[in-house]
């Protein structure tokens, strides 16, 4: 039997992938009510923070330093929710942190930038990633996986093959996640009548667009904008073109586990994120070059039975491997593993730093421009900075000399 525990989550906000994941394990959870979930930030997008109140859960927003370390010290485990958010560093590090069994989720994979800092899966008590590829990387400590990623509750069918074949992408609409050959790799398929639909928001400037324009076939891409129903939107497709950038900063990958349960054939690259979901020739098609990737992209085409095959694979590997009831179940495990151990204090600011630029360039240790817009929640917040960069230290610790100098110093 489940022995009682109050698991105390510290989370930045409630907003994108991490949202989703949380509302969709509490949904299933029957012992919601012994979780509570303190944002460090008012909830903008109210919607998974509802649905986690809604599952029995509580949800304390933006609470004073007072009520926050009461919370904490309450705890029989602390869960942070962990990606390269300010707020999340500062809290780690200028919070005089109770002893408790620290457990950190992180919602980034390590692999690429925002790195990991070293060391900070050894001050975890335990440390758990949302994909199996953040293991290759060089760590300590007590290192698990819990996926974060989920099929849709309600797939629809996959329709049937029609005489012009629709692939599509959902997800970010930016160089930034999007593989740099995207657009290259759908102007070489030669002799089809096809096209690719294209959801999610863009900018009507940006490099996308660019892209598509200067292609040969324009006329195959379809800018579909953003979506509310990815479940309608994947009704109408026959397959889901996904080739991501070497390094984008992705690990459940929502969007291409939602595709796999609808039962589509997924084309993905051989990025460690993807081939942790992807199973080449089974579940799908994992390319290695542009070349493979357009051949393998011409195949599907051509054969529905292929697409059929790999679709029908797909939707039965993510029934059994991506449900919120499986990662339920692995966090269950990990409570009872630490309710066994006893409370600590852990030293994060040793792995993290003392300071906002230390946080910030343990995260882009080379202050990458182009990584350094990168978050797990794909882009920008409403009117603000970009979730993690620069700008977004700066806006959270506007008087900081440090930071301020360092900024100075990029601008000469």
């Amino acid at each position: 039997m489940t022995q009682p525990r109050k698991i105390v989550h510290l989370a930045a906000h409630l907003g994108g992938g991490v949202g989703k994941a949380h509302a969709a394990i509490r949904t299933v959870d029957p012992s919601a009510a012994d979780h509570c979930y303190i944002l460090l930030e008012p909830a903008r997008d109210r919607r998974y923070a509802e649905a986690i109140a809604a599952a029995g859960a509580q949800i304390v927003e933006a609470p004073d330093r007072g009520r926050l370390l009461a919370l904490l010290a309450g705890a029989d485990i602390v869960q942070v929710e962990f990606w390269n958010h300010p707020r999340i560093y500062e809290a780690l590090v200028r919070l005089p942190l109770p002893a408790c069994r620290y457990l950190l989720w992180s919602h980034i994979s390590g692999l690429a930038p925002p790195l990991i800092a070293e060391g900070l899966t050894e001050a975890a008590e335990i440390f758990v990633y949302t994909s199996a590829c953040s293991l290759s990387r060089p760590a300590s400590g007590d290192r698990r996986v819990v996926g974060s990623g989920f099929g849709l509750d309600n797939p629809p069918k996959r329709r049937p093959p029609g005489p012009r074949p629709r692939a599509g992408y959902l997800g970010t609409v930016d160089f930034v996640k999007m593989s740099p050959d995207f657009f290259a790799i759908i102007d070489a398929v030669e002799g089809i009548d096809f096209d690719v639909a294209v959801y999610g928001a863009f900018d009507r400037d940006g490099g996308p667009i660019r892209a598509r324009a200067a292609m040969r076939h324009p006329e195959r891409v379809v800018m579909m904008g953003q979506t509310d129903d990815p479940a309608a939107a994947l009704a109408g497709l026959d397959l889901f073109f996904y080739p991501l950038d070497r390094s984008h900063f992705g690990t459940a990958e929502n969007a291409l586990v939602e595709a796999m349960s609808a039962g589509l054939a997924p084309l993905v690259l051989d990025n460690p994120a993807e081939c942790a979901i992807v199973s080449d020739g089974r579940t799908g098609l994992v390319a290695k070059t542009r070349e493979e990737a357009a051949a393998a992209l011409a195949g599907l085409l051509r054969t529905p039975a292929l697409r059929e095959r790999l679709g029908d694979a797909a939707a039965v590997d993510s029934a059994r491997r991506f449900r919120p009831e499986v990662s339920r179940d692995a966090f269950s495990a990990i409570y009872n593993d630490l309710m066994t151990r006893p409370k600590r204090r852990p030293d994060f600011a040793a792995a993290l730093g003392a300071g906002p630029l230390d946080w910030y360039l343990g995260s882009f240790p080379h202050d990458l421009s182009s990584a350094s817009d990168r978050s797990p929640e794909g882009s920008r917040s409403s009117g603000g900075p970009t979730k993690g960069s620069l700008a977004h230290f700066r806006a959270c610790f506007s008087e900081d000399a440090a930071l301020e100098r360092f900024a100075a110093e990029r601008e000469l």
